[in-house]
């Protein structure tokens, strides 16, 4: 029996909580991890695979042999196209995983010039291949990878001939990392179909930089590390036309663009060239000091509005200064470098590797800068601004659309990025959704059958962790570049991820939270296994043969092999735990390969290995055989072996070479980089390749037959890096270089599963019945319940009637079947309360109105309980309990109470409400309300916020809270009975709302639970406006005013404008206070603010109601507060203007007028010249038109009601 964890590290799991909150943050790798810079690390990727892929001889990797790799494949994949039993390893089939919201490295983005409407945009990955999309505006734009040959390629720039769009060219290879392409691909069909160029293919352009496609005469540039090449002739042939030897003083060559003016710029590793005909010998070098000589790398940029700007950022050990010209090159300036916050250059010494300017085409004065981070400037470089908030760090290419202003696009280390730059505005958006590009070296799967659980060491992208059916998002659980992983198989607590040289994070939750682990120095991506008895983790090392760290003790020892036939100095590449023989270890190493085991591993500093097997190259993989500890299985991973593939039935004393060499059209000559066998039958295995996952039905040495990955049942042709499977329900994970992760059910046994089905649904409302969950399914037969069937794999149904419906599926004509019932719930009116018809949210009748299903654990339950906590009712005798007889809520409990369908159509200010009682475990036990408007087909949660009246926690921290990180629910303690309430209005004109309760608990189980009772939609009968119902102004200090206001109801109430006026007739706006939002008949309360200094201000308040979906908008004016010093009694005349005055006088009252208003004007003689009276109803101002009079003195009697007589003198000139 396993033996538990002892006490010291359980103990460190009250350490987790303390550092939950950073690691569910971090993205970059914490310090222990951050030993490299990215460019070394790229650096340290490349040569590790690079000394596990080279052929021997040639002592490099031909990595063009898989140009004839992909045709031999595609050949055999045509030969056997029809011939293959579905659901046999002979064809499996693979589903993709994802993760579907992280990119990865893209060096190239090209917006479409095909599409008038400019949503078409592609992008190029390192790895991963050539991706479209026709809808990139939108919120999660729909890729497509658009060839599987590519996926094997780096992708590095693309161009678009603008004399024919339907024209494209693709260069190929990564030339500042290293990373070799094949040549150039061309399109003639608007990217329908891709050829090589073969004139490219050769060293000469197995690193292109920078394309360009001439505008006048369509010629195509292609500046790669052997020099600058042109073809006149659409890529049929082409010539060097500058580079050493040719007006340069290198053949590395990276940026090249056209000037409105004529010319052609082109730039080596240290200067800029300028040429009109991009001939041979007509190139002209204009940089000049202060542009440094010492540059190793140039990028630059020329304004489309004047060609005579041109902007010049350059490696020097790290970005340089910005240098320009505004004179076409005559003389350069030396303006500001770009840097990060804390004032460092903004690449870390990594200009070499990330670094782009480009200005915007219709301002020649902004630029923007791609280090590490994004940095902008608006004064043509003089001053740079942080930019690009939320945007993967690690720039390579920034595109701005040049026929739409403002729209941007850049292309990182984490994929594709679009801005839209306003003028008072910024939005950064993420586009990767679906653009699954992501570099997986390594994998892990969760032991439990079904589990969608598995972790996932990434280049670039850290270690990830995934837990969702089809393709999934992830969340980075661990910095740096993720490396090897696992899962413990019998206790899925203990969970391990690496990053690069083996620098371990552990969590014992269940991959909740991880924590710093040890560092064992390894190499780059450093092989490791796990043995999930001993819980012992084996892992290499630079340091010695391998390191071995106990979980259960914390013990980390270094451990040195001996033995006859073991080396002196030997690199490990494969490390396995027998799954058979306790302790018991093999090793796998490079270049003079041994194949070793080791018993005993477990204990001491010193252990003796027996050498199985020398072989020559890198060792990527063994597997032995579960039950089998004689048959062992190993792979190789280099290019030019005679076989890859060995396989010993007798414990290592013989083995066979398995490639299958006297077989036709068989394997090509291509990397294998993992195997394992059919867990019920060893005679069969499944390998990973630089060209997907293979198979074969009968390891038989030369004549072993492989079968590649077939068509849309395979996985992509695409570098393969690892397989790992569970032995629960024989799922198989492959953790691809370039396209995520691939799971296969080949060698389950056929199960019917009706997967996430939900239980209960509603009437007229189609729901989705997924076959697609089953395991090694062929077809497929389901039976509704309602007379009605279908043999589709996934099908949407829907009910007429409510009531209860047994559903199956049986799979493969019967190997085998599930069923489940199915509630359909009614459509109910609102309002929804006491006293109307059918009202059911008592719980006291009606039990077809509510349906129930659980997932796991405890249910909800009509009735009441007894367990303090959550015992009682409301009223009547029911409610719905989770638990009812259970004192504590079940470990992992998921159960939801579902209410039916409710018409909210009728516009209306409406509100949910409920009586609670509940004891939960603060934060991982809770409960919340969700609503649907689309018949249950999907669900969100039903409000947001920590509120008097609604959710009272928030999940700020906790990666296993009951809810996911930074949402809102029920939890704690609330042990008296208490309603509930939420305004709902934003709701109405929906005629099909739903509502359902969701409770989880987490894998403890000691709270009581929940009960809730009295369940009410309420509807606001009165007239549906905003209504003012006070509105009061104070001095409320010395030189402060206050304002207080209050609405009751509020209907789509959006903002309130304060306006202040000096005189009492010419108002302005001081302040827009946003309302409470919404519609709500709850009395609201606002209040105001301001200094002021004079003695009397008028203010009135605009009260502005709007809701564009339905087409609603309303205004109005409160009345006129006037707020005044105690230097003013009773209601008196402020002003009266203008004076001198010609038709007319204006005057203005310390206090707003309700009463009757006299007045009478009269001459210097005593003359009455016009009389009149108003009844005034809350006014402070007034206008008194005058009849046509000479010059002269006037005098105007004023009356406010009963009050004193004033006189006034005016003057009419």
């Amino acid at each position: 029996m396993k033996r538990r964890l002892l006490l010291l590290i359980s103990s460190a799991l009250l350490l987790f909580g303390a550092v939950a909150s950073w690691i569910a943050s971090s993205y970059e790798a914490p310090a222990e991890a951050a030993k490299e810079s990215k460019g070394e690390r790229i650096a340290d990727a490349l040569a590790q695979d690079f000394e596990r892929t080279k052929d021997l001889e040639l002592g490099y990797p031909p990595t063009e042999r898989l140009v004839d790799a992909f045709h031999q494949t595609v050949r055999r994949q045509q030969e056997l196209a029809g011939t293959l039993d579905r659901g046999t390893i002979a064809n499996p089939k693979f589903r993709e995983r994802g993760p579907n919201n992280i990119g990865g490295r893209t060096r190239t983005i090209l917006i479409d010039r095909n599409d008038p409407t400019g949503e078409t945009v592609w992008a190029g990955g390192v790895s991963g291949g050539l991706w479209k999309t026709t809808n990139i505006s939108a919120a999660d734009p729909q890729w497509q990878k658009v060839d599987d040959f590519m996926q094997n390629l780096s992708i590095g720039h693309m161009a678009q001939d603008p004399n024919n769009p339907q024209v494209m060219y693709l260069g190929t290879g990564e030339g500042p990392t290293g990373i070799r392409g094949l040549g150039i691909f061309k399109t003639t069909d608007g990217g329908d179909t891709w050829d090589l160029l073969t004139s490219t293919l050769g060293g000469n352009f197995y690193f292109c930089n920078e394309l360009f496609v001439h505008p006048v005469n369509g010629e195509v540039y292609s500046a790669t590390t052997s020099g600058l090449y042109r073809s006149q002739n659409g890529g049929a042939s082409w010539q060097k036309v500058l580079g050493a030897g040719l007006g340069a003083s290198t053949d590395v060559m990276y940026d090249i663009a056209y000037a409105s003016n004529g010319y052609i710029l082109a730039s080596s590793s240290n200067t800029l060239f300028r040429s009109t005909t991009g001939n041979p010998g007509s190139w002209e070098q204009i940089t000049k000091s202060p542009v440094p000589s010492g540059m190793t790398r140039m990028e630059f940029s020329v304004c489309k509005q004047d060609p005579n700007i041109i902007y010049i950022l350059g490696n020097l050990g790290g970005a340089s200064n910005l240098y320009a010209t505004v004179n076409g090159g005559q003389t350069w300036l030396v303006r500001a470098q770009p840097q990060n916050n804390n004032g460092s250059e903004f690449t870390n010494g990594q200009a070499w590797y990330d670094l782009e300017v480009t200005i915007d085409p219709f301002d020649c004065e902004h630029v923007i800068a791609g280090g590490v981070p994004l940095r902008s400037s608006s004064s043509g470089g003089f001053f740079w601004e942080p930019y690009g908030g939320g945007i993967h760090v690690d720039q390579h290419t920034v595109v701005f659309d040049e026929e739409v202003q403002g729209r941007i696009f850049h292309g990182n280390d984490g994929g594709v990025y679009q801005a839209q730059i306003e003028l008072t505005s910024q939005t950064f958006s993420d586009k990767n959704q679906g653009y699954n590009v992501t570099q997986f070296y390594a994998c892990a799967l969760h032991p439990d059958a079904y589990s969608n659980y598995m972790l996932g060491g990434t280049q670039d992208n850290n270690s990830l962790q995934l837990d969702e059916f089809g393709i999934a998002p992830a969340r980075s659980v661990w910095g740096g570049d993720g490396a090897f992983c696992h899962i413990d198989q019998n206790e899925p607590n203990i969970q391990l991820v690496s990053s690069q040289t083996a620098n371990y994070g552990l969590s014992l939750d269940g991959g909740g939270n991880f924590a710093f682990g040890n560092d064992f120095n390894g190499s780059f991506i450093s092989p490791s296994d796990y043995d999930n008895d001993a819980n012992i983790l084996y892992s290499q090392t630079g340091d010695g043969a391998f390191y071995r760290w106990s979980i259960n003790t914390g013990a980390v020892d270094l451990v040195n092999i001996e033995g006859p036939g073991v080396p002196t100095n030997f690199n490990v590449t494969a490390i396995a735990v027998d799954p058979n023989v306790p302790n018991r270890i093999y090793l796998g190493t490079a270049g003079t390969s041994r194949i070793m085991r080791i018993d005993n591993a477990h204990t001491g500093d010193v252990v003796t290995a027996e050498v199985l097997a020398v072989f020559a190259g890198s060792c990527a993989s063994i597997e032995v055989a579960p039950g089998d500890p004689d048959r062992i299985l190993v792979t190789y991973s280099n290019y030019g072996l005679a076989n890859n593939i060995f396989l010993s039935t007798d414990g290592g004393d013989t083995w066979a070479g398995c490639e299958g060499n006297d077989v036709l059209n068989n394997l090509p000559d291509m990397p294998v980089r993992w195997g394992i066998f059919n867990p019920d039958n060893h005679e069969q295995a499944m390998i990973a390749t630089q060209l997907g996952v293979w198979t074969t039905e009968k390891l038989d040495g030369n004549n072993t037959v492989w079968i590649p990955p077939m068509p849309g049942r395979g996985t992509p042709l695409v570098r393969t890096d690892m397989l790992q499977y569970r032995m629960s329900d024989k799922i198989v994970l492959a953790a691809t270089y370039g396209r995520g992760m691939f799971t296969t059910d080949v060698f389950a046994d056929p199960t019917a599963r009706l997967g996430e089905t939900p239980q209960v649904h509603y009437v007229h409302s189609p729901l989705l019945f997924q076959g697609q969950y089953s395991l090694n399914a062929d077809d497929y037969f389901w039976d509704f319940g309602d007379g009605t069937t279908s043999t589709e794999e996934n099908v949407f149904h829907e009910y007429d009637e409510l009531g209860t419906y047994q559903v199956s599926l049986t799979i493969n004509g019967g190997q085998s079947s599930a069923e489940a019932p199915l509630k359909i719930l009614p459509e109910r009116p609102s309002p929804y309360q006491p006293g109307t018809a059918e009202y059911s949210g008592d719980f006291e009748g009606f039990d077809e109105h509510f349906g129930v299903h659980t997932f796991e654990g405890s249910s909800w339950e009509r009735g009441q309980s007894n367990i303090v906590g959550k015992e009682g009712t409301v009223s009547g005798e029911n409610v719905y309990v989770v638990g009812k007889d259970e004192s504590s809520v079940l470990p992992n409990t998921h159960t939801v109470l579902y209410l039916p369908n409710f018409d909210l159509r009728e516009a209306g200010i409406y509100e949910f409400s409920f009586y609670g009682k509940f004891d939960l475990d603060t934060g991982t036990d809770g409960f919340r309300v969700e609503y649907s408007k689309d018949g249950g087909q999907s669900w969100e949660i039903l409000g947001n916020g920590v509120t008097q009246n609604w959710y009272n926690t928030f999940n700020g921290v906790l990666v296993n809270g009951a809810f996911p990180l930074n949402t809102y629910f029920f939890s704690k303690r609330v042990s008296q009975w208490t309603q509930f309430k939420l305004n709902i209005s934003n709701l109405s004109g929906d005629s099909f709302v739903a509502f359902r309760f969701v409770c989880k608990a987490d894998d403890v189980g000691i709270s009581p639970g929940v009960a809730i009772d009295d369940v009410t939609i309420t509807r606001y009968e009165g007239e549906l406006v905003t209504r003012l119902q006070s509105f009061t102004g104070e001095f409320s200090g010395s030189t402060e005013v206050t304002l207080n206001w209050a609405t009751q109801p509020e209907y789509f109430a959006k903002r309130f404008e304060i306006e202040r006026s000096l005189n009492g007739k010419d108002f302005e706006l001081v302040e827009t206070v946003n309302a409470t939002g919404g519609s709500t008949q709850i009395q609201q309360n606002y209040d105001y603010s301001e200094q002021a200094f004079l003695n009397l201000y008028f203010y009135r308040i605009k009260v502005i109601s709007e809701n564009v979906a339905a087409d609603y908008y309303q205004e109005f004016y409160s009345p006129i507060v006037v707020v005044r010093r105690n230097t003013f009694e009773g209601v008196e005349v402020f002003k009266v203007f203008p004076n001198p005055f010609d038709t007319y006088v204006d005057m203005t009252f310390t206090e707003a007028v309700s009463d009757t208003l006299a007045y009478e004007l009269y001459d210097a003689s005593g003359k009455l010249l016009i009389k009149g009276q108003e009844a005034a109803e809350g006014i402070t101002y007034f206008r008194i038109d005058m009849p046509p009079l000479a010059a002269g003195v006037y005098f105007l009697r004023l009356q406010i009601g009963e009050g004193q007589q004033e006189t006034i003198r005016l003057l009419r000139m």
